[in-house]
Formats: structure tokens, sequence, C-alpha cells
């Protein structure tokens, strides 16, 4: 548009005032100019408020980390998932801390060597363990847990077992009596 036909028509919505710049006004006044210090407030205040939710976050989460917010049947189950899955990794240590002292002790518990031939065989033959479900019953410092799992390759032949599971310290360990 000229400026001749912005004069003749100084009123009309249609012909905008224009900017020294040639930006009508309206589009200045809606959008905003193209100030960089004026745009950097809004930005500052988001970073705050990101930065403060980070830090209630991570405040949280030190003085009460996950692992002390599981329930007791929660802690049992992950236990007893550990001993299980240490067999389908063939890791004889995360096995064994699952268990309690006295267990590690009896005459039964494998040997690392019997361990791995033992399940890395089962494993090879029939696949992983899987365990669709847990039932536990929690009393106190000793909790029941009927595990109920089968091998990847032979899901037809569910199997289950009964464990006892007791607290020792802040810890669940597998205890069979």
């Amino acid at each position: 548009m000229s400026d001749q036909q912005r004069a003749d028509y100084p009123d009309d919505p249609e012909y905008p005032k224009r900017d020294p710049d040639g930006y009508p006004e309206k589009f200045a006044e809606e959008f905003g100019d193209d100030d960089p210090g004026g745009s950097r407030w809004p930005f500052l205040i988001a970073a705050g408020v990101v930065a403060v939710l980070v830090a209630v976050v991570l405040l949280i989460a030190l003085v009460n980390p996950p692992e002390d917010r599981l329930s007791d049947s929660a802690q049992v189950q992950h236990v007893v998932n550990d001993a299980f899955t240490a067999r389908n990794s063939l890791n004889y240590d995360q096995y064994r801390t699952s268990f309690c002292e006295r267990e590690q002790q009896t005459a039964g518990f494998p040997s690392q060597a019997e361990f791995t031939d033992e399940n890395r065989a089962a494993r090879d033959e029939h696949g992983p363990i899987v365990i669709p479900n847990m039932d536990v019953e929690v009393q106190g410092d000793t909790a029941r847990v009927v595990v109920h799992w089968h091998r990847e390759d032979t899901e037809d032949r569910k199997e289950s077992t009964e464990l006892t599971v007791v607290k020792q310290g802040d810890e669940w360990k597998v205890c069979n009596p």
C-alpha cells in the first residue's frame, strides 16, 4: 500500500498504520516487537520453575529412596524374582545373595559350578524361566510365597514352588525351613 492510499483512508482498518520499518502496528501489538531483551523474562521464569521442580524431586529421592517406599510384599517379590532371574542369567552371585546365610550353608545349596551347569542345561533345552505371577502372604518378618512359573519353551508344564522368605535386618532373603 502506498503512503498516498494510507493518507486517503486514515481510519480504515483495511489499511493499518505502518511503523517506519514497514510492519503494521496491529501485528506488533499482537505478536510483540523484536526486542530480544523483552522476551528473556518468560524463559527465565520457566527455567526457574523447572529447576525448583527438579530440586524437589531430587530431595524427595534422597530423603526417601525408592527401595524404602516399597511395601514388604513388593520387597519379597523382588528377592524371589532375583533368585529366579539369576537362574536365567547364570548369575551365581545374585542367586546366592537372594538366600539367607543359613540356606547358603546347607549341604544342598549348589556350588557355582553346579548352579551354572544345571541352569545352563535347563535354559538351553527349555528356554528361560517365566514367572507370570506369585502369591505372597507376609506375616511380620516372615513371608510365604508360592511362585507360579514355567520355562519359555514349555509353557504347558507349569510349576509351583513354595518358598519361605524372612526379613534379615532391612532385607528380605529366601530361607526355607
